[in-house]
């Protein structure tokens, strides 16, 4: 077995999605009670900042705090780190929580772009137009 084999096993992906899954818990909670983050509403600088920074972020923060928490007679943490400090461990739960993040904004841009499927808490909903707003004719009538 190569190096990656050893560090992408089952309970690293486990981990991986379990950050995806309470992600989108998070982000359904506070989009539920702040609604003006959802990317159903017109994008103002909060919304932004709730998409393009607090959101990627919370993942990372999550793995981190998890690694940091449960010890490695509990999980089976890739053995280097395992033995190393609590600053490795850290580092390898905010990796992992970064990791997950991307693999599901990946995933979900590979799957709106060949099948038009949009999987929750997708980002870059554009806004709908307004429907009271006039229009245009074309010229010379």
């Amino acid at each position: 077995m190569n190096k990656l084999d050893d560090l992408l096993t089952i309970p690293t992906a486990c981990l991986i999605i379990f950050l995806v899954a309470i992600t989108m818990l998070v982000r359904r909670f506070v989009e539920s009670i702040w609604p003006e983050l959802s990317t159903k509403t017109p994008v103002t600088i909060r919304q932004r900042l709730w998409e393009l920074f607090i959101l990627p972020a919370i993942p990372a923060v999550l793995g981190m705090t998890f690694c940091l928490i449960v010890p490695a007679s509990v999980w089976p943490y890739y053995p280097s780190v395992a033995s190393a400090t609590r600053l490795s461990l850290g580092i390898y739960g905010w990796a992992l929580g970064w990791l997950s993040a991307s693999a599901y904004q990946q995933i979900s841009n590979v799957l709106k772009k060949k099948w038009n499927v949009e999987l929750p808490g997708a980002t870059g909903n554009t806004p709908a137009p307004p429907a009271d707003l006039p229009t245009a004719s074309p010229p010379g009538k």
